[in-house]
């Protein structure tokens, strides 16, 4: 496929312009807004319906757009509205040549390449007080105006803004399932994550964010610090979840997004490295099939990669550990099911 610089794209997009005998001014207008768009490395959308041809959203059918299912997770039941393949590809086409084109904040280390659970924990991993807070609601709190605003300043218009957010929203917020959703949430909290940043950097007080995941470390007491980051967030429509406010001092292990951190490492539970070792164990005892008769288990498909999905997240915070138990998994005889 040929390769257009952006020169090109200007000096052809200008000649048919002028060619059209566009006005002057409409002709430099659109030469300067394709110019920073380029600039960004982001394709050119001039307005809604040129979005509607270029992702045929007039080929979808918006009455099976989405389907809703329940998720069971952290004991609570989440629900998941998922598009439909069609629609998805679209919305794939836009996080991989728009959305990823854009920078997140410092504080974000969810849905981040080169970032994840682990670097979110260790960032806080020096600190004698950690403070653990929740987001009511994270994704269904984000609405279409919001992440028609991300659009619009990547330098889009508005009528194209518009277009792009409605493709990746669902009854006017951020429906949890879309694969735009993780890096539009991102991108929406930018501007609190910088006030959340700056809050706590006045009292000498480290802050990060995975996802709807909020955690502030320090060398002194965070008791009182809560309330000033609800009322941030009230401000900007989000909701702090009050049950889910975790405090540790001095001296106690921390959990930070799943992890343990102490004495300035940071681990896997112990319970789930443990668990993972006894079912290794009892499938190379027993044999895979055998074992999963013996606890029941009503489904066993891709069992296999469940268990080695554990030992790459084991692998992933404790390198050494997850080798072993990935050189355990290579050991069992696997059926094929």
């Amino acid at each position: 496929m040929e390769q257009i610089t952006a020169q090109d794209y200007l000096r052809r997009l200008q000649t048919a312009m002028e060619e059209e005998e566009r006005a002057e001014e409409e002709i430099n207008a659109c030469c300067a807004y394709t110019s920073r768009l380029y600039g960004k490395g982001l394709p050119v959308l001039f307005d809604g319906e040129q979005v509607k041809t270029v992702l045929r959203l007039k080929d979808l059918d918006w009455r099976q757009a989405y389907h809703s299912f329940f998720l069971p997770q952290r004991g609570k039941v989440r629900t998941i509205t998922a598009p439909s393949l069609p629609l998805k590809r679209r919305q794939r086409w836009i996080l991989s040549t728009i959305l990823s084109q854009l920078e997140p904040s410092p504080q974000a280390h969810g849905f981040v390449r080169g970032r994840s659970i682990r670097t979110n924990a260790e960032f806080h991993a020096r600190h004698s007080y950690v403070l653990c807070l929740d987001i009511q609601d994270f994704f269904p709190s984000i609405p279409q105006n919001a992440v028609e605003k991300v659009f619009r300043e990547a330098g889009y218009s508005h009528s194209a803004a518009a277009a792009l957010a409605e493709v990746c929203c669902y009854e006017g917020v951020l429906p949890q399932g879309a694969p735009t959703s993780p890096t539009l949430s991102n991108l929406v909290f930018r501007e609190l994550d910088s006030q959340l940043a700056a809050e706590a950097s006045c009292g000498g007080i480290t802050y990060s964010r995975y996802a709807d995941d909020l955690t502030f470390s320090a060398n002194c007491d965070l008791g009182a610090f809560p309330d000033r980051v609800e009322e941030l967030l009230r401000a900007q429509k989000f909701s702090l979840n009050r049950e889910k406010v975790h405090l540790y001092g001095p001296g106690t292990p921390k959990r930070i997004t799943g992890l343990v951190v102490q004495n300035g490492t940071v681990r896997v539970p112990k319970a789930f490295k443990r668990k993972l070792r006894q079912e290794i164990y009892y499938c190379r005892k027993f044999g895979v099939l055998t074992h999963l008769e013996n606890v029941k288990a009503e489904k066993h498909i891709h069992y296999r990669e469940y268990l080695y999905g554990k030992a790459y997240y084991i692998h992933m915070v404790e390198p050494e550990e997850g080798m072993r138990l990935l050189g355990e998994l290579d050991k069992i005889r696997w059926p094929y099911f």
